[in-house]
């Protein structure tokens, strides 16, 4: 009987205080969850400027091989490497030995060749004389013609060598064809040059420098197209450059040369910018980001980074669209994502164009995306700017 007793009073208490608890709520009884709370954002169409960003790479505007013009021993070295030098500026002595020597062949030879000219000019002059009193004839004044045109052709080839002579002499002094910044020296004091041999250093010219980048052949026709289309906007464009460690260079620069034909290897056109690099902090062969701006798109829906999601089949955005029952539930929309404008792509500061999957009016949420977790699961949304609109509470808690 006792063991009766304690079963029964176990039984009434455990009823006693199921009724003393407050009712589940919807989603304990089987029901739908909560609302969460999501920032949504309307879609308004409007006018945004786009940058675009190519990899590329800097080079000097001009660079030249310093090469001798004669075969020499090099005597001195007069730059110091990496050094600026100016345009004119003396950089190798060769030896001039030989050069010498050719001009004072050349210059012997010249006066023996002018000795050779006075005398037929005698010559010539007698001959005309006797010829005028009958004492030469015709064939012999024209022999001494002859001659003497000789012996002038002869002095003008002799002037012409003793000029090539003294222009050879000259190439001794290897001077700076440019004004630029030297490289390694790739020849020493004593070694013999050619020019067909190595080249003995190299100039640069960094002021201005050039920044090379290629663009596709698919990005290009679709930037020719929504130009002539109005759906892009050129406007006047300007270049920035962002360097390897993220700094942007505080100069703007300007494109100046596009290539007409697509580089057979890579299927690219061939672009350039010229920055004036007057302080020389910028150096040939840096890797960086190119920055083309100046662009406008008319019309653009754009919507934050953090709205868009990656997908298995592709990018998209949950929209707030309204549901059964006056709910508001949270749709995945397909999107395809156009140009980046905003900032740099690694900021989340920045805004995605958005070229397919949205229209004006629609409701992108941009915040609370964690707490979506089926699509069609009702949200309350807040607009973006405003206060967030807090979930609704499950019926036994407002009751209480």
């Amino acid at each position: 009987m006792s063991r009766l007793a304690t079963l029964f009073a176990s039984s009434l208490a455990a009823v006693l205080a199921a009724c003393g608890q407050p009712d589940a709520g919807p989603q304990q009884q089987g029901g739908m969850p909560p609302p969460a709370a999501v920032t949504a954002e309307t879609v308004t169409p409007r006018t945004v400027p786009v940058n675009f960003e190519y990899v590329g790479r800097l080079e000097a505007s001009r660079e030249v091989e310093i090469r001798p013009r004669i075969s020499a021993l090099i005597e001195r070295r007069h730059f110091e490497e990496g050094a600026p030098v100016k345009a004119g500026a003396l950089l190798y002595t060769l030896d001039s030995g030989s050069q010498q020597a050719q001009v004072r062949a050349a210059e012997a030879e010249l006066a023996n060749r002018l000795a050779v000219y006075k005398e037929a000019q005698v010559e010539h002059a007698r001959n005309q004389s006797l010829a005028a009193q009958g004492f030469v004839s015709q064939r012999a004044l024209d022999a001494t013609q002859a001659a003497l045109e000789v012996a002038r052709a002869g002095v003008k080839s002799a002037e012409a060598g003793l000029a090539d002579a003294r222009i050879s002499r000259t190439y001794t002094e290897i001077r700076a064809p440019i004004a630029g910044v030297m490289g390694r020296a790739l020849q020493v004091e004593g070694a013999l040059v050619a020019p067909t041999g190595t080249a003995l250093t190299t100039l640069a010219q960094i002021h201005p420098l050039y920044a090379r980048f290629s663009i596709g052949e698919d990005e290009r026709l679709t930037l020719e197209k929504q130009i002539a289309e109005g759906a892009l906007q050129a406007g006047r464009q300007q270049v920035g450059l962002v360097l390897a460690d993220g700094s942007r260079v505080d100069a703007s620069g300007k494109l100046n040369f596009s290539d007409y034909k697509a580089n057979p290897e890579t299927g690219a056109f061939d672009m350039r910018a010229e920055f004036a690099n007057a302080d020389g902090a910028l150096k040939p062969g840096q890797f960086v980001r190119v920055i083309i701006e100046g662009g406008s798109l008319p019309d653009a829906i754009t919507v934050p980074q953090a709205a868009v999601q990656d997908g298995p089949t592709g990018k998209f955005v949950y929209v707030a669209t309204p549901g059964d029952k006056g709910m508001t539930v949270a749709l995945p929309r397909p999107v395809v994502v156009g140009a980046w404008t905003g900032g740099d792509p690694d900021q989340s500061a920045g805004r995605w164009v958005i070229r397919q999957g949205l229209k004006a009016g629609d409701r992108v949420i941009v915040d609370g995306m964690a707490r979506i977790f089926f699509p069609g699961m009702p949200v309350a949304a807040s607009e973006a700017g405003a206060t967030p609109a807090q979930p609704a509470a499950p019926p036994a808690q407002a009751a209480k």
